[in-house]
């Protein structure tokens, strides 16, 4: 999973959508961070990191 990546999302409110595209990916040495993501109408929308797997069912489509 990386930036530009399309992905499937799950577990969210109908409101997020599906289909989210990665922006961004921060995390700390930590393991803590977020994943931010554009979904459906929302302009900027974040994930915490440690709960990706939760959150996010598979990569669709992966950017070069």
């Amino acid at each position: 999973m990386k930036v530009g990546d399309l992905v499937r999302l799950k577990n969210l409110t109908s409101d997020w959508g599906e289909i989210a595209l990665i922006t961004n990916i921060n995390v700390t040495e930590y393991g803590l961070g977020q994943i931010s993501l554009i979904a459906n109408n929302m302009m900027s929308c974040a994930i915490p990191w440690i709960k990706r797997d939760k959150h996010i069912a598979e990569v669709i489509n992966e950017s070069r």
